[in-house]
């Protein structure tokens, strides 16, 4: 319980679709996320006219998720986060939601929301959830070491609150890729699949990690090129749009894609319709039916 956090959710609107304000007990942040359709309901929170960094969510050409961050000083007649949100009203890129931070006691400076702004683009980029949409990579400012660790442990809750508010754009999809070959915990389940494809007569095998989310496909596994007759559209889509941007190489992939069901990812590894909880084994050749089974008795 040592690292449980308490966050307090404050409907807007009274509605979960609404606005949501987001606080958290010894942070003195505030988040806001404001659907699109409801920025002009927040031209008098005084606090929005704050100092602050913004997300905007959205999808890109290719349906894929998409992100802008970016920052936002006090101008000379009072306006600030919220008014630099609403200027991007006008851009192509047609974001669908927002995600305010500020402070509750108006305590940024230019160079500090600089820093923010560069910290957050490079961590998304690293996570690779989100494609980010910024053109160019914001300057990181300059700050004392001083304030660098109170600006780290501004981030550290910033992360938990984006992810409390549905965007995990900071969550890697596994935690640790050094212990992946080491015995994991129940939770943490390295699974291996090892399969014969007729029709090639090639060996496929790939490894995937049981994660809190679903059932990543770990970046080297090996895929079945060629598609089944039998095989989910949604499957037959990503597999031909990871080959269209030279997501194989050698015939592995370049990355590591996270699937909600055990099925899903072993039909994608074999370009066909398939049941992941027999394919899918741990390291001693038990399948993860009868690993799942086992372990409720």
């Amino acid at each position: 319980m040592k690292n449980s956090k308490n966050f307090n959710l404050f409907l807007m609107d009274g509605e979960v679709t609404g606005r949501i304000k987001c606080t958290l007990s010894n942070w003195t942040g505030v988040a806001y996320k404001i659907p699109r359709v409801h920025l002009d309901k927040c031209k008098d929170r005084q606090d929005l006219k704050q100092s602050g960094v913004y997300f905007l969510f959205g999808k890109n050409d290719n349906e894929e998720d998409e992100v802008y961050i970016g920052q936002a000083g006090i101008r000379k007649n009072g306006d600030g986060v919220l008014v630099r949100v609403n200027e991007h009203l006008k851009d192509d890129f047609y974001f669908s939601d927002c995600v305010m931070l500020t402070t509750q006691n108006n305590s940024f400076v230019p160079t500090e929301i600089s820093y923010l702004e560069n910290k957050f683009t490079n961590m998304v980029i690293e996570t690779d959830r989100f494609k980010v949409r910024n053109w160019n990579d914001p300057n990181p400012g300059h700050v004392t070491e001083e304030k660098e660790s109170e600006l780290e442990d501004f981030i550290e809750y910033s992360k938990m609150v984006l992810g409390v508010l549905g965007y995990k754009i900071f969550v890697p999809l596994i935690e640790d890729k050094t212990q992946l070959d080491k015995t994991n915990q129940d939770d943490e389940l390295i699974l291996f699949l090892s399969r014969t494809i007729r029709k090639t007569n090639r060996l496929i095998k790939a490894k995937c990690k049981r994660t809190n989310e679903g059932f990543v496909v770990l970046k080297d596994s090996m895929i079945e090129e060629m598609d089944s007759q039998a095989i989910p559209k949604s499957i037959k889509d990503l597999r031909e749009k990871i080959k269209n941007n030279n997501g194989i190489v050698n015939g592995k992939i370049t990355k590591d894609y996270l699937f909600n069901s055990p099925s899903y990812a072993a039909s994608f590894v074999l370009g066909m319709e398939t049941n992941g909880r027999t394919n899918w084994k741990t390291e001693n050749g038990v399948t993860l039916k009868d690993f799942e089974e086992d372990g409720f008795k």
